[in-house]
């Protein structure tokens, strides 16, 4: 097996571990022994379990918001929101791995801390994009529109990412009833500011 192979072992395994039992109850012994290799072996690859997870979490990360290149361009302010959440909610519900590490959990090391951190700000700006391509807003703010643009992206990711957070302790709730409910959340603020003409 080439190094490059042993890696690939070692991701897959790695992704299992941490998705049954979270960062803080994982360990690399744990991650070692799913990949089928000594611990020593796995060190030589990943110095440390930070560094090991921090890896998956970019991967899911950008998994996440390539989705978002794919769709296709919407008629509307409400159907480029509706399918964004839409997106978003169906990638969660077919990549539960990514789903945890991105949503339900935050773990503890500041290192690891960090890198969600960074993949949150990712999110943000990509939000702050969609709402680039609103063509006006009715905001009482006096705030130029970028940083209204920023502002109401953050908004609309913390809400997205509580109901994610929701939904994963709630998976009786069907899919497409999370993103109405998410869209409801959403577009009724923002759709009172969609001005007339637009």
């Amino acid at each position: 097996m080439s190094r490059d192979e042993r890696r690939e072992r070692i991701l897959a395994a790695a992704a299992r571990v941490f998705a049954a039992s979270g960062y803080d109850a994982s360990g690399m012994r744990e991650v070692a022994t799913a990949a089928g290799i000594s611990t020593p072996v796995l060190y030589d690859h990943f110095p440390s379990k930070a560094r090991l997870y921090a890896g998956l979490l970019e991967s899911e990360v950008d998994s996440l918001l390539a989705g978002w290149d794919a769709l296709p361009p919407s008629g509307t302010a409400e159907e480029l929101l509706r399918g964004r959440v839409a997106a978003i909610f169906a990638w969660m519900e077919t990549n539960e791995r990514g789903w945890r590490m991105i949503f339900a959990e935050t773990p503890s090391d500041p290192a690891v801390a960090e890198v969600h951190r960074r993949g949150q700000a990712r999110a943000t700006g990509q939000l702050t994009g969609v709402f680039a391509q609103v063509p006006g807003l009715a905001l009482s703010a006096d705030l130029p529109r970028d940083r209204a643009n920023e502002a109401l992206a953050e908004a609309a990711k913390s809400a997205l990412n509580a109901i994610a957070t929701w939904w994963w302790s709630n998976r009786d709730i069907p899919r497409e009833q999370v993103v109405a409910l998410t869209t409801d959340l959403l577009w009724r603020g923002l759709g009172n500011l969609i001005q007339e003409d637009t």
